[in-house]
């Protein structure tokens, strides 16, 4: 136990394991529908701006939410770097040669993390397909959702979508003010935005 923890607390290790922690608690806080995702999606944008959805994808880390890459890329470097420490016994080395050891070893963990979460997600892409689906055939106009997040605005907002046996989760806005149970309709898709405009049900039905 002691080895154990000696490694997951030393770097480069701890790297990763920070990472992972994060991760969990991330996790386990989106149960409780608290988290919204509107700062995990979308592009990076200003001057000289990174298409990150096209940085992902020339990874090979598209198709699947962020935060499971993000995930699954902490846990695969998490893996890498302590079993190879475990191995190795880099953690016992001092002075030059063990702190060169170390950052030789975060280097190949992350790495090797990138190419065994591409690896990873593969199976999994097919899974998300239809929520990663653009809806250029706008058959979601019109379906019912609930609103997911704590509030939605018209900068930020989700909602689940239940449709064809499928549950969707899609980022919204609106200018009316809806919280989270609250039930609404989807009537217009906002391609800059990458999400739906909504108003609420009896907005909706009272025209």
């Amino acid at each position: 136990m002691s080895i154990f923890l000696s490694i997951v607390t030393s770097f480069p290790t701890v790297f990763f394991t920070v990472l992972l922690c994060v991760a969990v608690i991330y996790w386990l806080v989106s149960l409780t529908g608290l988290v919204d995702s509107d700062a995990l999606d979308g592009d990076i944008g200003g001057d000289g701006a990174v298409d990150f959805g096209g940085l992902l994808a020339t990874l090979g880390l598209q198709g699947v939410p962020l935060p499971l890459v993000i995930t699954l890329l902490s846990l695969s470097g998490w893996l890498i770097s302590y079993f190879a420490d475990l191995l190795l016994g880099i953690n016992t080395l001092s002075g030059w040669l063990g702190g060169l050891l170390s950052v030789i070893l975060l280097i190949v963990s992350i790495i090797g993390a990138f190419i065994a979460t591409a690896v990873f997600i593969r199976p999994l892409r097919p899974l998300f397909v239809r929520a990663y689906h653009k809806p250029q055939d706008m058959q979601l106009i019109g379906a019912l959702c609930t609103i997911r997040s704590g509030s939605v605005g018209a900068t930020s907002g989700s909602a689940d979508v239940h449709i064809d046996g499928s549950h969707l989760i899609l980022q919204v806005r609106s200018d009316s003010p809806l919280v989270r149970g609250d039930k609404a309709v989807l009537i217009e898709y906002l391609p800059e935005k990458k999400a739906y405009w909504v108003v609420p049900e009896k907005e909706f039905h009272s025209g």
